[in-house]
């Protein structure tokens, strides 16, 4: 049986669907994603936030209709495979998978870039490994050490905005060249954006029916988690605003670090650095549970090898967690981490359109409103996916050709 890490009393069920949701999504996008955002839309990034908030929500409400129809690991791959066929299936996966090794390495090197910067893809692959071997002795963050944790993360930012606040910003430095403010720009810092609300899945399509809540508690819990989230990237694009302006902001690897010593507070950022680092472990945790979902209903459906699914005596597949730690650990090693970002963003966009279209099937004797969503959801990640950089793109293509190749050879091996 899995260890459940928690301090206290078993919270109430809509409390505890709240952390679950924040502790996998309050993270990178918050830390990192204003700064290519602002690259993208410049002053217009308000409104590519308001598109990734509607790009996330319609993901969010087909996923859970998909929970609630099919039970067990990866609801979103049965679903698709059910009503789409095989090769849709394979395709969204093979992206799913894809995208969650590269949000892995994304929140590793960020992580440290925090804890560490002279050594920051060392430090990613140690922490990587770290979390992989938490998971493989079924170590879980609910509960009350959940909250711990998200208490942290906000602390830490709350630290940020009021430093950026309580100082004065310093004269803006004229900008080399006009920021962008078309509608691609838009949809492209809506893209970046949407790596924020990344692992939502965790409360509306959970791989173990202990993190299962009413869909009361599920629905309330979203929303409350999707809004808490999307205030808290606002204040701290604001804060980065106010004390770096569009233009510097665009051209920062890290702008919590940077606008600390902008603000004449550079005594903070070791602080605010370590506690950064310490807050993005659950979400990096996080993002491995969600690979460990779709990849178990690959295992059960022989597109990939049963090996990977063996457990051991913690009841974890510790040769899927392991291979997605080594595959996520070359992707920190090679890849800056923005790249890493853009490409797990154009991947998981792609799943979610599959999501989408498969959902609107799903529903489509139902209730008008939901299936409009996934109608909607649908078109909003194709245009998302197609706003992103041309490299990510081309990768993601990659994925998307590749991955069934090799999921459908491995099925025909072991049929």
């Amino acid at each position: 049986m899995a260890q459940q890490v928690e301090s206290g009393d078993q919270l109430p069920s809509g409390t505890g669907a709240i952390a679950l949701a924040l502790g996998g999504m309050l993270g990178v996008g918050v830390f990192v994603a204003p700064a290519p955002a602002a690259a993208a839309a410049g002053p217009w990034l308000p409104l590519g936030l308001l598109v990734a908030l509607l790009a996330a929500a319609c993901a969010a409400l087909a996923t859970a209709h998909q929970s609630v129809a099919y039970r067990g690991p990866g609801p979103t791959y049965a679903c698709v495979r059910d009503r789409m066929g095989v090769l849709p299936a394979r395709i969204g996966a093979s992206a799913y998978l894809a995208g969650q090794v590269a949000a892995m390495a994304a929140i590793a090197r960020v992580l440290g870039e925090f804890f560490l910067p002279a050594a920051a893809p060392q430090v990613a692959a140690v922490a990587i490994l770290l979390v992989v071997l938490a998971a493989t002795v079924g170590l879980r963050i609910r509960g009350g050490a959940a909250w711990l944790w998200l208490v942290l993360t906000v602390a830490v930012l709350g630290l940020v905005v009021v430093t950026c606040f309580a100082i004065d910003p310093v004269p803006p430095i004229p900008a080399g060249r006009p920021l962008s403010d078309s509608a691609v720009g838009i949809t492209g810092a809506a893209g970046v954006l949407f790596f924020a609300y990344l692992g939502f899945e965790r409360l509306t399509a959970p791989a173990s029916e202990q993190d299962r809540f009413a869909w009361s508690a599920m629905r309330r819990g979203t929303v409350i988690s999707f809004a808490a989230l999307t205030v808290l990237l606002a204040a701290v694009t604001a804060a980065l605003v106010h004390q770096l302006g569009w233009s510097r902001l665009a051209l920062s690897p890290t702008p919590i670090r940077d606008v600390l010593t902008a603000a004449a507070a550079a005594d903070l950022a070791p602080l605010v650095g370590v506690g950064a680092a310490v807050a993005l472990l659950p979400v990096l945790l996080g993002a491995l549970e969600s690979f460990r979902s779709t990849a178990l209903a690959l295992v059960h459906d022989r597109d990939l090898p049963r090996a990977l699914g063996r457990t051991g005596s913690a009841g974890t597949p510790y040769l899927l967690d392991v291979t997605a730690g080594v595959a996520a650990v070359a992707v920190a090693l090679l890849v800056p981490p923005v790249s890493a970002m853009a490409f797990a963003v154009c991947c998981l966009l792609v799943h979610y359109a599959f999501a989408n279209a498969a959902a609107r099937v799903l529903l489509a004797e139902g209730r008008t409103w939901p299936m409009r969503m996934a109608c909607l959801g649908m078109g909003v990640s194709v245009v998302l996916a197609m706003s992103m950089p041309i490299s990510a793109m081309l990768a993601t293509l990659a994925v998307v050709v590749i991955g069934p190749l090799v999921t459908g050879g491995l099925s025909r091996h072991w049929s």
